[in-house]
């Protein structure tokens, strides 16, 4: 798969999750806006067998870059996470071919 392509939507997750997270802080429940893209992120990547440890691992990545990015750095911290994630799924020794 595209490689662009899956960098653009890890951006994509992590912006809403951002966004997501800006609302709640102001008494809105969004948990029907969450943007649930993850399977076909993983898809993409190559994963075939899902597991939860496989999840797990990519949630606490994209939550490590919800946590450092803000509105301020947005488009850099994007950049780099996407990219840092997008290596950290494809190096894991749970992509399974």
């Amino acid at each position: 798969m595209n490689k662009a392509l899956v960098i653009h939507l890890i951006q994509e997750q992590i912006r809403n999750q951002v966004l997501i997270l800006a609302l709640e802080k102001l008494g809105f429940d969004c948990t029907i806006y969450t943007l649930n893209i993850s399977e076909i992120i993983l898809t993409f990547m190559g994963f075939r067998n899902k597991t939860d440890d496989l999840y797990q691992q990519y949630f606490k990545l994209i939550e490590r870059a919800v946590e450092e990015t803000d509105y301020c750095n947005m488009d850099e911290k994007l950049r780099e996470w996407s990219e840092l994630i997008y290596s950290e799924m494809k190096s894991s020794s749970l992509n399974i071919h």
